[in-house]
């Protein structure tokens, strides 16, 4: 089976520099990848959690794949079509849509809700005999009155509002939904219902689904494989399970360790990632990881590490990945002893 989405070798280009600098200097100035040789696929009807860190890149990436951000190289393959032009990304959006992390402020404030919803299909130039039918329609996948047609976004809850973006995104039967923080801002409870509302729709109309997030106790119940990120490139990709059973870099183990446990009796205390993550103005030499990884060695701070195959449809960017057995796994296990010992 072919991909619904490859993207390949992607990278993201942002120029830092102050109105001084873009009025005197008449050439333009370098860009710094925010995003950096990202090679990823998703294939129909499978959910790809996008982990990371804020600042790790995850969101400029979905924002690329769907046009939103210009890339600055690689390529964007959607349905076995290499998406180039203005005009293959129009094509794409007919066929995918994007949840963006604000659910209200996502929402023109100024339109009713039944207008909200018809109003991808509008864009497109779909035919729709009968506006306020196809909003009440779309109301009623997403578990919520009709009468809401009417409403304005003040007038919603967060979770309201979170479904209205979910039968929004829908509108057009997309084939790809990328979902930018699906649950931020919401409680617990509300969290549970959106992402029944979404798993429920995903086996229902059959989309695959790329979600965006940094809540790792909610990603491991919903998607069938994970991509951790870390300063704009990826430094593991694997089946859910199995990266949560047996983690392959220090980064993706640090962060499964320091997620917390909601029971008393089994309450973790091991510490999140330590250190800020650093800018893409200046990384690090070498493993961009070392200045924050618990198992740093002397190689680690010279040379850039390879993404690579590590069999079972695993990939990890680490000179010493973890679960590995020979020489790479007693380094490890030394290193790991000196930092206790410390």
């Amino acid at each position: 089976m072919s991909p619904l989405l490859a993207v390949e070798d992607l990278s993201v280009s942002f120029v830092r520099s102050s109105l001084l600098d873009r009025l005197i200097n008449p050439f333009p100035l370098p860009g710094f990848n925010v995003v950096d040789g990202v090679t990823l696929s998703l294939m129909p009807a499978e959910t790809l959690g996008l982990v990371g860190e804020s600042g790790s890149g995850k969101t400029t990436l979905a924002r690329t794949i769907l046009g939103l951000i210009r890339a600055a190289a690689g390529r964007i393959v959607f349905e076995g079509r290499d998406v180039q032009t203005p005009a293959d990304f129009r094509a794409m959006r007919r066929r995918s849509a994007m949840m963006f992390q604000d659910p209200v402020a996502s929402l023109s404030p100024r339109l009713r809700v039944g207008t909200l919803l018809t109003e991808p299909q509008v864009i497109q130039g779909l035919p729709m005999p009968d506006r306020r039918a196809a909003a009440k329609a779309l109301l009623a996948l997403v578990g919520l009155p009709a009468s809401f047609v009417d409403r304005f976004p003040h007038e919603l809850s967060g979770g309201q509002a979170r479904r209205v973006g979910v039968a929004r995104a829908l509108a057009m039967k997309p084939h790809l939904l990328l979902a930018d923080e699906p649950t931020a801002g919401l409680d617990v409870s509300v969290q549970g219902d959106v992402l029944n509302l979404i798993g429920e729709l995903k086996r229902e109309l059959g989309f695959a689904a790329m979600i965006v997030t940094h809540n790792l106790a909610m990603i491991r119940h919903v998607s069938d494989r994970l991509a951790i990120m870390y300063l704009g490139r990826l430094v593991e990709t694997g089946p859910t399970q199995e990266v949560f059973s047996a983690p392959l870099h220090p980064y993706t183990a640090t962060l499964i360790r320091s997620e917390p446990i909601p029971d008393p009796r089994r309450r973790s205390h091991k510490p999140a990632v330590t250190g800020e993550i650093p800018s893409v103005f200046r990384r690090p030499s070498g493993c961009e990881f070392h200045t924050r990884c618990p198992l740093v060695q002397s190689r680690c701070k010279t040379e850039a590490p390879v993404y690579r195959p590590m069999g079972a449809g695993r990939m990890v960017r680490c000179h010493f990945p973890l679960q590995t057995g020979g020489q790479e796994r007693e380094a490890v296990s030394r290193a790991s002893a000196n930092q206790r010992g410390n």
